[in-house]
């Protein structure tokens, strides 16, 4: 059996989600890399670099979806599969309603998946507003962080303390706008036959949502392939190489 699942070779664009960024997915990316495949880690900007709210947060989620689209054109990519983890469900939803032509196949990494007008918050248990929303209320920018104890234990738990450790400090703090800003324009993506092929890649040792949240978000995209892997919510660090197997086996036609 070989290494990686045979595939002929495909242009991954991978998104992050909440906290993260494009070199969250560095060690994915280079098994990816290794089984012949193009791989683009693009950051979803927090601050504006440019224009009157140069250095400010960006709150909008369109503006932030706006930085991956001009990566996306800067680098001329087209036929591509979108992967979007956790909170880059959103993303990649939203990417998918702007630029349909250019996608090849969406996948959904333990991702959320938002219906019309819905936001982050409105697909997360009610205690996160709270919980998240008054540590953004005492930020000077409106952000929010991952407390450790929840990052260790609902988001990484299938890893050291150590390697646990390591990876939150790499974490930025997450713009609370991203979260309340609600997504629109989604009929024509959700529509039935699907335009977009879409997959469903998930790690079962995920809790930072209830059991169940994720696989029933998914039932809005009516028609798609579902591939399950051991992991938790951040097995892109624990688990690289088997992450990356499983995204080609995902993205593959």
């Amino acid at each position: 059996m070989p290494a990686y699942p045979s595939s002929a070779p495909i242009t991954f664009v991978l998104i992050h989600g909440a906290w993260h960024h494009g070199d969250s997915w560095k060690n994915v990316r280079a098994h990816l890399e290794s089984a012949g495949h193009t791989v683009h880690t693009p950051t979803i900007p927090f601050e504006y670099t440019s224009g009157e709210k140069v250095g400010q947060t960006i709150h909008n989620l369109d503006d932030g979806v706006q930085g991956i689209l001009d990566y996306i054109e800067e680098h001329k990519l087209d036929q591509f599969v979108l992967v979007g983890h956790s909170w880059g469900g959103v993303v990649i939803t939203s990417i998918a309603t702007k630029i349909p032509q250019k996608i090849k196949r969406i996948v959904y990494h333990n991702a959320f998946v938002p219906s019309e007008g819905e936001c982050q918050f409105d697909l997360c248990p009610p205690f996160a507003k709270v919980f998240y929303g008054g540590m953004a209320a005492q930020s000077p920018n409106k952000t929010f962080p991952c407390p450790f104890p929840v990052f260790r234990d609902a988001f990484m738990g299938d890893a050291t303390i150590e390697e646990v450790q390591a990876v939150h400090e790499t974490l930025r703090e997450q713009p609370y706008g991203f979260w309340e800003h609600p997504i629109t324009n989604t009929e024509e993506f959700f529509a039935m036959p699907p335009k977009i092929p879409r997959s469903v890649l998930f790690a079962d040792s995920d809790c930072t949502v209830p059991f169940g949240t994720y696989e029933a978000q998914a039932v809005k995209l009516g028609i798609y392939r579902f591939v399950k892997m051991e992991g938790s919510h951040e097995v892109m660090f624990s688990n690289p190489e088997g992450l990356a197997k499983n995204i080609i086996i995902a993205g593959r036609d």
